[in-house]
């Protein structure tokens, strides 16, 4: 057992210094077969902008039976964290379109989200199958790599470009505390 314990703490790390890198920074994703889902289309704005609310409109076709349905949302930060996913109902006013509302947060790199159809008869749907099939970037993101987006003028940071300068934590620093609560929660249950 005490082998194990250098080598989570280095899993830790490794994977905590790494969240940000590993897609393109900037570079937005969505599914692009919806063949057999009943959506027709699933729209967004362009950007996941720090001042407006980020809305999600799924267009469904004739062909879909959905009752329900779900988006979950996960908002990953400049500093290289994600928070946990948000499962949220979509409304609806008519059967075909349904929305739901994200509100920005400070410091936002971008949004993920994947979608739950759910029918009359309960059996649910995720698109995609596995993991989040769409990514809206931040219009100032960093990607672990550099900073980037619509609102970034250069610099160190997105915080030089604005009054209200907001504190980040490095990646690393939340890691090892997380390491430390770990080894801590380990000793204390010897």
């Amino acid at each position: 057992m005490r082998r194990l314990i250098p080598l989570a703490v280095i899993m830790i790390l490794f994977s905590a210094a790494t969240v940000a890198a590993v897609s393109d920074g900037g570079v937005n994703k969505s599914v692009d077969d919806l063949t057999g889902t009943g959506i027709d289309s699933v729209d967004s704005p362009s950007i996941f902008g720090q001042d407006e609310d980020f809305v999600i409109s799924v267009n469904l076709n004739e062909s879909s039976d959905a009752v329900k349905i779900y988006v979950t949302t996960q908002i990953c930060v400049n500093s290289g964290l994600c928070y946990p996913p948000e499962l949220i109902e979509m409304v609806t006013e008519d059967n075909v379109t349904w929305t739901s509302t994200v509100s920005p947060m400070i410091d936002q790199t971008y949004v993920n989200w994947n979608l739950v159809i759910e029918n009359a008869s309960e059996n649910q749907t995720k698109i995609p199958e596995t993991g989040f099939g769409w990514k809206v970037w931040s219009d100032c993101w960093n990607d672990g790599d550099g900073w980037g987006g619509e609102a970034y003028e250069g610099g160190e940071s997105c915080d030089e470009n604005n009054s209200e300068s907001t504190d980040s934590v490095p990646t690393v620093g939340i890691a090892g505390v997380i390491s430390v609560l770990i080894m801590a929660a380990i000793i204390r249950h010897r």
